[in-house]
């Protein structure tokens, strides 16, 4: 990179998250009058006060039973945590942990209370319950009075059980501490008993000594429950690890601005400036200016060479190298609003509702022109692997052609509002997902092979731009009007896995770096944010085989 040039980018990457301010004095200034403020004072103190505005308190703080405490109840005897149901709004992973935890908390509470008996078969017929057995570690004989019987609502009677009387746990000290009872019915006893003895054992000895030895106050099943190793649960950043001012950046839907090569450059249109940073040395070097606005751009895939759309219909090719245009190519009567390449074949998408098939090993402008959309095409995106086109249109419209033929193969009109956002998935042949506007919100998957919608999510939000990560089986959108954040999903379910939030403007500009693991994102608040959301694949060894290795040697 050339040095001596201004970079015009400003670094405004938070050192630590915002600390909230306190007045000087330390406390909290509340808008309430001072009767108000020792109203609520009173109301949560336990000790007897005066009377104020005439009002009486006791000296007891009676507890209201409320809906939250009859379901905590109720969850004692069930698995569902009804209190725990995704949604949009909610951070995906973060109620993962704690669904994780109320499960783990409610399999050793019911171990602890009913012991062995939650091994039994749930749905046992009413007549075996007179079959179950009460004992205990201590011998008692039987009673002798006949059981009682009940009518049900139904009119028949059911035979109840007859509690034995409560058995004494055997006082066995084992470590200063009495080991308990082995009582199946009504699992191990909640409480331990200790001697007093002259020196007290301290807090961390006395856990540990708790649970390494047989006198756990937990049962042997729960011990082991509570001590296996937990899952590893996937970090997810908050907040961009970088933010870079980009002063120009236009807040345009129709735009598509910023571009990451499979060299690890990244590519920015800066009103009438290109710059380009290299994300290993954080150099930046301005590559062209013109009179006219940048529309679009767009790598090649060898990452040697840059494709730049304008306001006024041209498509320039950069060559990154030598830092100079090296093509020129007309076609197009009005802006170029997205570009994508397959290999040596440049398809633009315009204002003046066509798209342009280009080979830049030829003079010719194009050999291809198409006529699919009645509106602006808005959105462009080859899959390459399976040589596919997909488009998106101002008119609500998603075509799919087969290569590079005249007449689309598949129509998709579900969308009621512009469709820009799209990508295929890498990861499922002949998966593609796009995003509506303002007017529709909708995340969908399709199978375009069938035809056929695999999902359909309210996205809540203006859909601006779509990336499919290669790392992982996952979506990221950024979103407009009326939600300006990051959301990722999961390529699976469409279920939300986390929401990122930082621009105050409309990300409509996004891009994923070479190695899969970095979204940059940018809006029409002039920032760049870079956001950690994958983890770089592991190499997958694969078995040698020499009847693979001759076939690939015939290849």
């Amino acid at each position: 990179m050339a040095n001596g040039l201004k970079n015009p980018f400003i670094s405004n990457t938070p050192v630590s998250s915002p600390v909230k301010q306190r007045t000087k004095s330390g406390k909290r200034v509340s808008k309430q009058d001072g009767s108000t403020s020792s109203l609520s004072s009173a109301q949560s103190s336990p000790v007897r006060r005066p009377r104020l505005n005439n009002v009486g308190y006791t000296d007891r703080y009676l507890p209201n039973r409320t809906d939250m405490d009859l379901r905590s109840m109720i969850s004692v005897g069930s698995t569902s945590l009804p209190g725990l149901q995704p949604s949009l709004s909610d951070n995906q992973l973060e109620l993962r942990k704690e669904q994780e935890a109320y499960e783990t908390f409610d399999a050793v509470l019911k171990n602890e209370l009913f012991g062995e008996k939650l091994s039994k078969d749930l749905n046992e017929p009413a007549d075996s319950i007179e079959k179950i057995q009460y004992t205990s570690s201590t011998s008692h004989p039987e009673p002798t009075t006949p059981p009682r019987s009940h009518a049900t609502s139904e009119g028949n009677s059911v035979v109840s059980p007859i509690l034995s009387s409560p058995a004494t746990p055997r006082r066995l000290v084992f470590d200063h501490h009495q080991k308990p009872s082995t009582t199946s019915a009504r699992g191990a006893s909640l409480l331990t008993y200790c001697e007093r003895t002259n020196s007290r054992p301290s807090t961390a000895s006395l856990i540990q000594s708790q649970f390494s030895s047989s006198a756990s106050p937990v049962r042997p099943d729960s011990k082991k429950l509570l001590l296996q190793p937990t899952k590893k649960i996937r970090q997810i950043a908050k907040i961009p690890y970088r933010v870079l001012d980009a002063p120009s950046l236009a807040d345009d839907f129709y735009y598509d601005l910023i571009d990451w090569s499979s060299t690890d450059i990244l590519a920015v249109a800066l009103g009438k400036s290109i710059f380009l940073t290299d994300n290993k040395t954080n150099d930046v070097v301005q590559l062209a200016s013109t009179d006219d606005e940048y529309t679009s751009l767009s790598w090649v895939g060898a990452g040697s060479h840059l494709a730049v759309g304008q306001l006024n219909g041209l498509v320039k090719i950069f060559d990154v190298e030598k830092r100079k245009c090296i093509r020129t190519i007309p076609g197009h009567i009005d802006r170029v609003a997205c570009l994508s390449w397959n290999n040596h074949i440049l398809s633009s998408g315009s204002r003046d509702r066509r798209i342009l098939h280009r080979d830049v090993r030829t003079p010719a402008p194009c050999f291809e022109e198409l006529h699919s959309h009645s509106q602006e095409v808005c959105g462009l995106k080859w899959n390459v692997e399976e040589n596919k086109l997909a488009s998106g249109g101002n008119d609500n419209l998603v075509f799919v052609y087969d290569g590079v033929s005249r007449n689309p193969t598949l129509k998709l009109s579900e969308h009621t509002a512009a469709v820009k956002a799209m990508a295929w998935s890498p990861h499922k042949r002949g998966t593609l997902a796009t995003g509506g506007g303002t007017a529709d919100k909708k995340l969908k998957i399709w199978n375009v092979r069938t035809g056929s919608k695999i999902h359909d999510m309210d996205a809540a939000s203006q859909v601006c731009n779509m990336v499919w990560s290669k790392n992982t089986n996952e979506i990221v959108t950024s979103h407009g009007y009326s939600k300006y954040n990051l959301t990722l999903w999961d390529g699976n379910t469409l279920d939300p896995v986390a929401i990122l939030k930082g621009h105050s403007f409309r990300g409509l500009h996004m891009t994923l770096s070479a190695d899969g693991t970095t979204i940059v994102s940018g809006a029409g608040d002039e920032t760049l944010r870079y956001w950690k959301l994958f983890e770089k694949p592991k190499p997958q060894l694969q078995p040698t085989s020499a009847l693979l290795n001759a076939f690939n040697q015939l290849r």
